[in-house]
This record gives C-alpha cells, sequence and structure tokens, in this order.
C-alpha cells in the first residue's frame, strides 16, 4: 500500500527490529552525552586540592541517596516483570504501575534532596565546580527519569485498554531500554558523585 492511499487510522509504523535499533542508536548518543558529562566531572574533581572545596558546604547525603537509589533500581525489576506478564499474555499493569510509583518516589526524594542542599547554601551558583557539576549531573539525570516515568505512565494507561499482547508490544520494549539505561547511569552518578 503506497503512503497516500493511507486513511487517517491507518499510519505506517517501524517493524519493532527497526523500533529497536532505532533506540540503540539513540541511547547510544545519551549514553556518550552522561559520559562526556561524567569525565568532565572527573577532571574537575581531579583538579581541585579538596573536594568539596570548602568545609563549610554540605556534604552529599550518601544514606539517603543510596535508599533513594535502591527504588529506582526496584523499578527496573517491576518493569522487567510487567514486560513478562504481558509476553505471558497478561495485562502487567498492576507492574506498570509500581514502577510509575518507584520512579516518581525517586524523583521526589531527589527533589527533597535538592532543597535540602540548597537550605543548606549549596547552589548551582554556590561552591563553584562542586555546586555546579553536582546540581547538572543529578538534574541532567532526573529529567531522563521524569520523560521515562511519563512513558511508562502512557504504557499504563494504554494497557488498561489493552493495548498491548504478546504477540505486539513494541512501545514496551521501546520503553523498557529506556528504563533500564536510565537505571544504569544512575549507577554510574551515584559511585562516582557520592560513594568515590
Amino acid at each position: 500500500m503506497s503512503t497516500a492511499a493511507l486513511t487517517a487510522h491507518e499510519t505506517p509504523h517501524a517493524p519493532p527490529r527497526t523500533a529497536v535499533f532505532g533506540m540503540t542508536i539513540f541511547l547510544a548518543s545519551e549514553a556518550m552525552l552522561f559520559a562526556g558529562l561524567i569525565a568532565g566531572y572527573i577532571v574537575l574533581r581531579l583538579s581541585s586540592p579538596a573536594w568539596p572545596p570548602s568545609p563549610d558546604l554540605p556534604k552529599l547525603p550518601v544514606v539517603l541517596t543510596g535508599i533513594n537509589t535502591v527504588f529506582l533500581i526496584a523499578s527496573s525489576f517491576t518493569y522487567h516483570a510487567a514486560e513478562v506478564a504481558v509476553k505471558k499474555g497478561k495485562k502487567g499493569t498492576a507492574w506498570l504501575f509500581l514502577t510509575v510509583l518507584l520512579g516518581s518516589l525517586f524523583l521526589c526524594i531527589q527533589a527533597y534532596e535538592w532543597y535540602h542542599m540548597h537550605h543548606e547554601g549549596l547552589w548551582f551558583n554556590t561552591g563553584g565546580a562542586y555546586g555546579s557539576s553536582f546540581f547538572v549531573l543529578t538534574g541532567f539525570h532526573g529529567l531522563h527519569v521524569l520523560v521515562g516515568v511519563l512513558m511508562i505512565a502512557w504504557a499504563l494507561i494504554r494497557q488498561l485498554g489493552g493495548a498491548y499482547t504478546a504477540q505486539s508490544h513494541t512501545y514496551l520494549i521501546l520503553a523498557g531500554m529506556y528504563w533500564h539505561f536510565v537505571d544504569v547511569v544512575w549507577l554510574f552518578l551515584y559511585s562516582v558523585l557520592y560513594l568515590v
């Protein structure tokens, strides 16, 4: 069927393999972007004689963020459970809802952390490279988590109407690739920013 013959209800979709390849290329570009940000942070940190550069600046909340990391990693498992459920012919909506909940909880705790750091005197324009690099890295990642939560919320809404089946669930695969990528990036960020 030619493109001109398609009606408003018949839109061409990329084959699943093509869609997965496209998401893989997109995630590769995102990986390079995060690698550049992390490399820049490492250079700044290694060039500083002390980190944080002033004892008056607040230390990062390692324990709270560690708990938050557990929530985010758990969300990868709940998303995987949703994918497995759909492949078995079930809806998986409870798992999708739990994933949205865990991702949203991660964002709320990160917002609290930002508020706390700002209250303690650390912000984008204070603390030099220490403050700006922390907020840029966590903010950029937080934006990606927000996009992921919205993608999964959309998948949940569509699945409540039975949009995905064992034979047709390409969007779930693509959203899953994105979500697992965001979780893996956070493990790197948590290690570099909070633990090292």
